[in-house]
This record gives C-alpha cells, sequence and structure tokens, in this order.
C-alpha cells in the first residue's frame, strides 16, 4: 500500500488522509475534500493500469488514526458507480455523511480494486499553506453622509417672488430645525403680514358671481391683496457639509382679493368693495423644496413652495420662492 497523496480543495479548510492499494491496477492523484454546505466530502482520482479492462473499486473509511474500518455502502456514494471502472482520469463522486458523526477531519479514506486483507498504513497528510487573496472590496452607495457635526439653526427672509401669481403683500418666510451628521429636521413657516378683507363677495378670474345690488355697477381697480400661511415640515439630506437639500410636505393657504369701486347709475362713486378671487385661492397639502446652506457660524435657507396638488380645473395652483438668512448655533 502506497502513501495517498493529497491537497486542499478550493472550498475547504479540512484536509483527509487516503491510502492506495496496487496490484494490476493503481488508483492515483486521489483528492478528498468536504462541503459543509451539502454535508457530503468529496473526491476525485486517477485509475491507472495496462489491462484494457473494468474493475471493481471499493470504499473505505476509517477514524483517524487508529479506529474502526469500514466499507463505505453503495447507497452512501453518488455522481459515480464503481462498478466496471475502465482506466482513466479525473473520476468524480461524492460520499454522504450518514453515519459518520465525528468531525469531517477525525476520517481516512481509502479506494482499493480489491477487498482489504490487512489493515494497512494510514498517515497524517502533510498540511499545504494557501495565499489568500482578499477580494477587492465592494463600492456601496451611502446615502447618508457621516458628517461629523450637530447644531441647530434658524432663518428669516422673505418671500420675493411668485410663479404665475400677483403677490403684492409682503410674506415673510422662516425656517429654523436640526442637523445631526449626514441629515436634519426643519419647520419653514411663511405668513403674509396683510390681513385678509372682510367681505362676502366672491369673483371667478373675470367678474364677481354674487353682485347683486340693483342699483349700482361696480368696476376692478388695480389694487390687491393676499394671504398666505405655509407651514411645512421638512427633511434634510446632506449632500456636502455645507450643503443640504430640503423636500417637505404640509398645510398652505393663500388667497388673493381683488378691490372695486362702486358707482350709480349717474357715474357718482358709491362706495369701494373686495371681492375673493376663488380661481386663484387655494389651500390644502403644500409641497417644499430647498437648500440649506452653512458657512461656519452663517445659515442660508432657500425654497420654492407649491399649493395645488388638488386642484380643480376652475382654480390656478400656486407657488412662490423665498429666501431667508440666520445663524447656526
Amino acid at each position: 500500500m502506497v502513501k495517498l497523496r493529497t491537497f486542499f480543495l478550493v472550498y475547504t479548510t479540512i484536509f483527509f488522509g487516503c491510502a492506495l492499494s496496487v496490484h494490476a491496477q493503481e488508483v492515483s492523484n486521489v483528492q478528498v475534500g468536504y462541503v459543509p454546505e451539502i454535508k457530503r466530502f468529496e473526491v476525485y482520482f486517477d485509475l491507472d493500469s495496462k489491462l484494457k479492462q473494468g474493475v471493481d473499486l471499493k470504499v473505505y473509511v476509517q477514524e483517524y488514526p487508529n479506529g474502526a474500518r469500514k466499507q463505505v455502502e453503495t447507497s452512501s456514494i453518488h455522481g459515480l458507480s464503481l462498478k466496471g471502472i475502465m482506466p482513466g482520469f479525473n473520476y468524480y463522486f461524492q460520499i454522504d455523511t450518514k453515519g459518520l458523526n465525528l468531525p469531517p477531519s477525525e476520517y481516512v479514506f481509502e479506494i482499493t480494486p480489491t477487498t482489504l486483507q490487512a489493515k494497512g498504513e494510514f498517515k497524517q497528510v502533510e498540511v499545504l499553506k494557501k495565499e489568500v487573496v482578499d477580494a477587492a472590496p465592494r463600492k456601496t452607495i451611502q446615502i447618508i453622509q457621516p458628517f461629523e457635526q450637530a447644531f441647530k439653526f434658524a432663518s428669516i427672509g422673505i418671500s420675493p417672488i411668485t410663479l404665475g401669481g400677483e403677490q403684492s403683500n409682503l410674506t415673510i418666510a422662516s425656517n429654523f430645525g436640526v442637523i445631526n451628521g449626514g441629515y436634519g429636521y426643519s419647520l419653514s413657516v411663511l405668513y403674509g403680514l396683510s390681513g385678509s378683507p372682510s367681505t362676502t363677495y366672491v369673483a371667478s378670474n373675470t367678474q364677481i358671481t354674487n353682485y347683486s345690488r340693483a342699483n349700482s355697477i361696480y368696476k376692478f381697480t388695480n389694487e390687491v391683496k393676499t394671504s398666505r400661511l405655509s407651514i411645512v415640515p421638512s427633511f434634510l439630506l446632506g449632500i456636502k457639509e455645507f450643503l443640504y437639500v430640503r423636500a417637505g410636505l404640509g398645510y398652505g393657504s393663500r388667497a388673493l382679493y381683488w378691490a372695486a369701486d362702486e358707482f350709480s347709475f349717474t357715474g357718482t362713486k358709491t362706495g369701494e368693495i373686495w371681492a375673493k378671487n376663488s380661481f386663484a385661492s387655494q389651500s390644502g397639502l403644500e409641497l417644499e423644496g430647498g437648500f440649506n446652506l452653512m458657512f461656519k457660524k452663517m445659515h442660508i435657507a432657500t425654497g420654492i413652495n407649491y399649493l395645488g396638488l388638488f386642484k380643480t380645473a376652475d382654480t390656478k395652483a400656486f407657488s412662490d420662492v423665498w429666501i431667508g438668512f440666520g445663524l447656526n448655533f
């Protein structure tokens, strides 16, 4: 019996001892490994012979170093029938671990073309060292950046621009919140300084729809008033340590009022009235987007708000842009 040459399989770190029996045929290049995922041993071998005829092979297992030896049952061998094996190379089969209760490293195997008559000598295999090459690190996209900063901020400013609607009265815009690393929270409040005029008249985009005075007429002037209220909580996401993008959803309202002069049928001015323009007035859910910039202690907040998510066909959405300046503390 000759010493069996063994090696490490790439997917296991457990080594096994093997032995050969040499008669007219020789089993060589036996390689044994254990795959824990399927709980099976894997065996590769070559069969060398000058005789061009098949041979039956048997597999024996022994507890290392001097335990009981027994033949592996045919039902435990998978992938190859060991009967009538012709001389060849790189044969492969699997052995399941049924009945083998010790750790895989506690077993050695022997493949032989004849029945064993002697116990034979089993030697512990040489441990081979393999160089481990670290895999290249996987690139990941980090949404929240690990910025090492935490502070509160507050800013106040104005809304000087409206998109597609009159803004005759000053609207104050404020934004305050907290920054914690790569994210933060804030609350934006927009408030029009001019109060709403007291009126019961309602106007479309062209006329007062409920004007009913029989002895007078009216004419719109160029004077308008607006009321504005917006309360929007928002989330901030850091792009750079000095730049955060902001998005939020909250409540908003905006009303537009038109002034009109009343006249008698003789052309004499008799009074002034206000009518709420229902076409350009909105209330309900309001979207906000913007940026927050930090330069040491200085804080700049900008935003654009959209009111009219569920507007009807006879109403007009409203948007305004604002900017505020403040401090980080």
